[in-house]
């Protein structure tokens, strides 16, 4: 997320987010796209990790965990949940601080923060992050604004257009209803992308 607005919305109400954020079983959230995700211990870096549940649920599977949150609320209630966890004050689309190499890279409701330049460029900084044959997963919001908060309109092709121009082919596409509450009333729903990393030789 690298609107500052943004930031500011979800640290007032980080509370109340993160109530919303446990409510949802990360089992299934993850169910359009868990067939194809590398097995333990794979490397997990979660990008505006948020209450720290995907995190958590990784974690509790075998995976080394890394979480890239520029919201101090949710940094700290991360560190609280989980001291094991590596917790970075970092943004999109730089992610500064962050190093190393990931298996999996997960960006759960956070592209819409960013407007089309700054997605291109996460994409190519997500894909130097990522293993060879690494996976990222990625949801894109569709529908109204809601909640005061900044969000860009996304549209699919050019999506893929940038993931696949940053060395990242599309393994799943897959739409998804939205499985909080609020966003259900809003008529949210979801498109699930995992891409991956090209490894030698493909």
């Amino acid at each position: 997320m690298s609107d500052h607005a943004a930031i500011g919305i979800y640290e007032a109400h980080s509370e109340a987010l993160r109530h919303r954020y446990d409510a949802v079983s990360a089992e299934d959230l993850f169910a359009p796209v868990a067939d194809l995700l590398p097995p333990p211990p794979a490397t997990v870096l979660d990008i505006g990790a948020g209450s720290g549940r995907d995190l958590a649920w990784f974690a509790a599977r075998g995976h080394p965990v890394t979480a890239a949150e520029p919201v101090s609320a949710f940094r700290d209630a991360i560190s609280a949940r989980m001291p094991e966890a590596v917790c970075l004050a970092a943004q999109l689309p730089e992610l500064e601080g962050v190093a190393g190499a990931f298996d999996i890279v997960l960006a759960v409701a956070v592209w819409h923060h960013l407007p089309p330049e700054a997605r291109r460029a996460a994409y190519g900084r997500v894909a130097a992050l990522l293993e060879p044959n690494g996976v990222l997963v990625l949801s894109l919001r569709h529908g109204a604004i809601h909640g005061g908060q900044p969000v860009y309109s996304l549209d699919l092709a050019e999506e893929i257009e940038m993931a696949e121009a940053a060395g990242l082919s599309l393994a799943r596409e897959a739409t998804a209803p939205s499985l909080q509450p609020e966003n259900i009333a809003a008529g949210i729903t979801w498109t699930w992308l995992a891409l991956q990393k090209k490894g030698p030789g493909s």
